[in-house]
């Protein structure tokens, strides 16, 4: 009898533990820079994956603060295009890039902002 409630102990311990479910996290950081690398705050940080469908929850958008920085979390693993604007329409400035997220880590990637040409739009 005792041999079969340690056996069952062992089984629902390991059934237990081995069953968890993870809510991973997908983190990212966006650090905006110049030609020269000199961080550059109050630059729109636009991060979205041109998903059909989910564009609304796959869009992000945030300032960059004195350190050139801003960060986002996402809940599934996905490559976000990043588009970094400084000015009013049109831009003054414009940087892009992507980023690959991973699970549970936080992904840093930078963007070099440079001046915007209206004769070249886009990145």
């Amino acid at each position: 009898m005792m041999k079969k409630f340690i056996t069952l102990s062992i089984i629902s311990l390991l059934v237990a533990t081995g069953c968890r479910i993870d809510n991973p996290t997908y983190a990212f950081r966006i650090k905006v820079t110049n030609a020269n690398g000199v961080p550059i705050q109050n630059v729109v940080v636009e991060a979205s994956v041109d998903v059909p469908g989910h564009r609304d929850e796959a869009y992000m958008v945030d300032t960059t603060g004195l350190d050139g920085m801003v960060e986002f979390e996402y809940d599934y693993e996905a490559v976000f295009k990043v588009l970094g604007t400084r000015g009013g329409n049109p831009f003054t400035h414009i940087g892009c890039g992507f980023i690959k997220l991973e699970e549970n880590q936080t992904v840093e990637s930078t963007i070099i902002l440079l001046p915007y040409d209206p004769l070249d739009p886009g990145c």
